[in-house]
């Protein structure tokens, strides 16, 4: 069984408490484990962006219209900046 997020039970500035799919549920800081320095994270880390966070299919914890990306015309696309399951859960603490 792959390890994800099935619901965020909380969300503060700047860390959010989610249940897993095995039952655990742990909390994430967001500051600890994210590059403060990357212009998306900036980004997140303000709290009126963080709070929209949102769990994915895939179990991904993410924020809409976040990042941006060329498509093959060489326009920018807004899309999603995401954490994976995986980094959720190795990032953070049991409750």
């Amino acid at each position: 069984m792959n390890i994800k997020p099935t619901q965020i039970l909380s969300v503060a500035p700047y860390y959010f408490v989610c249940q897993f799919n095995n039952g655990e549920i742990k909390k994430i800081d967001a500051t600890s484990c994210l590059d403060k320095n990357n212009i998306y994270v900036k980004s997140i880390l303000t709290e009126n962006v963080f709070k929209t966070a949102k769990i994915g299919e895939l179990g991904q914890i993410f924020w809409e219209n976040i990042a941006e990306m060329k498509d093959e015309y060489n326009n920018t696309i807004k899309c999603e900046y995401y954490l994976s399951p995986e980094f959720v859960y190795y990032y953070s603490t049991s409750l």
